[in-house]
């Protein structure tokens, strides 16, 4: 018998900790594949400066 009025308030699920990507609290920042150049920090800063909304930013990165 299923109980359809139990509510779910944990703050942290299973099936979210078992996905790769998942990084705990406090965990630190991800390996990266490769290093961030400073080209590559520039043309994410021109792009976000020329973009009216967040959506455009998106598109264009």
């Amino acid at each position: 018998m299923e109980n359809r009025n139990v509510v779910d308030k944990r703050a942290v699920r299973l099936e979210e900790v078992m996905k790769p990507d998942y990084i705990p609290f406090l965990g630190g920042r991800p390996k990266r594949q490769t290093v961030i150049g400073k080209e590559d920090i520039m043309n994410l800063e021109i792009a976000l400066y020329t973009s009216a909304s967040v959506q455009e930013f998106l598109e264009k990165v």
